[in-house]
């Protein structure tokens, strides 16, 4: 995967989009990209996908196109109201329509980094420059859109294909499978509206360039015969630089009057003794045993692992370090609509020397894995304290930011619950995590309007257990466990680096109460 070649030329870096950005950014190998949100390992999915793509989608011929194609839909992924890069997207999509797609592809890159029609003309080859001016001055944007929109939809059909072939659920077990298909059903769903919007973006790039149309470049009057024409064509191309320089200078001033901004106001007052070298908006971290850093951890692997999802608790807000600690639920997370479980109800536990109750709840060969660890730890003891050095054993990693599906049965419950907060008979608070102790919890949440919705599920969720005692209720369950390793990670990192240990998937028919 890594042997792919940009397709855009470093020389133009300077001057793209900050979609044409995420896009290169995204280019680090497709591999790593479904490995971070499907298992963290190997690239063996990415070439099924490469290869379906390639074998499936009528009009996507070129191993570049598959490439662009799939980069494409990992910025939507992570940003999939970014209209932008849905443009970016529709650009590609538009470089697979038969006849047209490759000349129109050139010249829609182009017009999208702000360049007029004879920059355009100037910038192809002279074998294209033909095809180019004559497919751009006449477009039929309907059948664009329409084609786009079939291709798109080809393209994640092909994808989930892809994704759901026993290959990938060896690689990354079922339920996480599961789960990216449900992102890509639902960044499908959303598609033909967003092609839509951007192809009226594109509309008006269009409108906007051909106002400046010919010449405006020498190039564009290469058979144009006269010195009075090619001079003409030079003034107003030096018209044009003098204006983009000082359009520059001006960026220049605003940037640099924005420095000497920030930096006067990190200066002390004319009557002040004091300076603030604190940076502006730092605030102090909590400490580890208040389980608000552990929680910070978990909210962001999560959000990079499932980059749909989005907080419904918490007005919206991840869990930052200087978070203040709270009772109730550490994480809502809304999967997207249209689900018959559409929330995931999270909980996280710390435990620097990985001392979990809930260890005992893991299936055996999970167990005997972290009985293990624990012994080398207590064997290789740090120095300073004569603790257990969890902190540096890198043989933890290979058990990371994994998920561990529970057990269903009386024995599995039992256990589950030695690890969570007991039911509380003074205040009658259920047991944590139990289906009655979520529904108490959510009433003082500070949901969000996608999060209110979840409330009319619960009231519809507690009338069917009336009628069947196995109905399902309106989210997943999920516990995550964070030890010292992975708080080690993050410190060493600055706070870049957001690994768990474990992801506990609760099955539905336990801890009811």
């Amino acid at each position: 995967m890594s042997g792919l070649t940009p397709a855009v030329p470093a020389s133009t870096i300077r001057g793209a989009s900050p979609a044409s950005r995420a896009l290169r950014q995204a280019d680090d190998g497709i591999g790593t990209w479904l490995s971070d949100l499907v298992t963290g390992s190997g690239s063996s999915p990415a070439h099924i996908i490469i290869t379906g793509i390639l074998g499936v989608v009528p009009g996507v011929g070129q191993a570049m196109d598959a490439r662009d194609l799939i980069l494409g839909i990992i910025v939507i992924s992570k940003s999939p109201s970014a209209i932008g890069a849905w443009v970016e997207l529709a650009i590609t999509l538009v470089g697979c329509v038969p006849a047209v797609g490759d000349t129109l592809k050139v010249g829609f890159k182009l017009m999208n980094k702000g360049h007029n029609f004879g920059r355009v003309l100037e910038a192809v080859s002279p074998k294209l420059r033909g095809n180019v001016e004559k497919f751009m001055r006449k477009i039929d944007w309907n059948v664009l859109a329409h084609e786009s929109k079939g291709l798109f939809k080809g393209v994640i059909d092909t994808f989930i294909d892809g994704i759901d072939s026993w290959v990938v659920k060896a690689v990354a077990g079922k339920s996480e499978v599961k789960l990216l298909i449900q992102e890509m059903q639902a960044i499908q769903k959303r598609g033909p509206k967003m092609i839509e919007d951007a192809f009226a973006e594109l509309k008006k790039l269009h409108g906007k360039m051909m106002g400046h149309d010919l010449p405006h470049n020498t190039a564009a009057v290469g058979n144009a015969t006269g010195k009075t024409v090619q001079h003409e064509a030079r003034e107003v191309g030096k018209d044009i630089a003098g204006k983009e320089a000082k359009a520059a200078s001006k960026a220049e001033k605003r940037l640099a009057a924005k420095k000497n901004k920030d930096v006067t106001g990190n200066q002390a007052k004319p009557n002040s003794s004091k300076v603030n070298t604190k940076k502006k908006g730092e605030k102090k971290k909590q400490k580890w045993r208040t389980g608000v850093p552990a929680e910070h951890i978990t909210d962001y692997f999560v959000k990079k692992r499932h980059a749909l999802f989005k907080k419904a608790n918490n007005a919206g807000k991840l869990t930052e370090e200087h978070s203040v600690p709270h009772t109730g639920l550490d994480h809502l997370w809304f999967k997207g609509a249209g689900l018959s479980q559409p929330f995931i109800v999270g909980e996280t536990k710390s435990s620097i020397f990985d001392s979990f109750r809930l260890m005992a709840a893991l299936p055996a060969d999970l167990q005997e894995k972290f009985s293990s660890l624990r012994a080398d730890e207590a064997a290789n003891p740090t120095p300073n304290n004569n603790k257990p050095n969890i902190f540096d054993n890198a043989d933890r990693d290979a058990h990371a930011n994994q998920s561990a599906r529970m057990g269903n049965k009386e024995a599995d419950e039992k256990e589950l619950r030695k690890g969570l907060n007991r039911e509380n008979k003074e205040t009658k608070l259920p047991t944590q995590m139990s289906h009655a102790w979520i529904a108490r919890s959510l009433k003082q949440e500070k949901l969000t309007a996608t999060g209110l919705t979840i409330k009319p599920l619960m009231k519809k969720y507690a009338t069917g257990q009336l009628l069947n005692p196995d109905a399902k209720p309106p989210y997943l369950r999920w516990i995550s466990l964070v030890t010292g390793r992975q708080l080690n990670k993050h410190r060493q990192s600055k706070g870049s680096n957001h690994e768990i240990q474990l992801m506990l998937d609760i099955p539905d028919n336990i801890l009811r109460k």
